[in-house]
């Protein structure tokens, strides 16, 4: 689990459209994703910024993905 703080946005946002998430548009430094079963998840749009840890696993925690899972995913890529 030590990965967790090394997450950049980009990489966020690049795992969530593999798994199918559409970004729907984007306000200010966030983007809007949807699903196909209309779920929204906002993600903040950071470049090279860190995404904090417990963002992060609220985001992980609305996709219904480990952190665990997440990690090998991040890892694979």
């Amino acid at each position: 689990m030590a990965l967790l703080h090394n997450v950049t946005g980009n990489s966020l946002i690049r795992f969530m459209q593999s798994l199918g998430y559409v970004c729907e548009r984007q306000n200010g430094s966030h983007k809007i994703f949807t699903t196909q079963a209309r779920k929204t998840i906002v993600v903040p749009a950071y470049k090279k910024k860190i995404v904090k840890t417990g963002l992060l696993c609220g985001i992980l925690k609305d996709i219904g993905i480990s952190k665990i899972e997440f990690i090998h995913a991040i890892q694979s890529h």
